[in-house]
């Protein structure tokens, strides 16, 4: 992460209106979210997302819907 007090988001489109076809959709939005959000070197990308708040939209698109996730910075103690 380049700075703590910067914004990242990512979003995956999924072609079904129905939430039980959504996971591939989540997963790789989080994914690319925790790709940004990952020191180069990691060898464990996701526990970048553990214990972050993240906000979550999902938006009609047609057929299917884009689901975008974000993460804004933790106020610091």
């Amino acid at each position: 992460m380049t700075g703590s007090e910067e914004n990242y988001s990512a979003e995956a489109e999924a072609s079904s209106r129905d939430p039980h076809d959504w996971g591939r959709a989540m997963a790789l939005a989080l994914t690319r979210l925790a790709e940004q959000l990952a020191p180069e070197d990691s060898e464990d990308m996701h526990a970048s997302l553990v214990d972050r708040p993240l906000h979550l939209r999902i938006s009609d698109d047609g057929a299917g819907v884009t689901i975008a996730i974000s993460t804004q910075p933790v106020p610091a103690p």
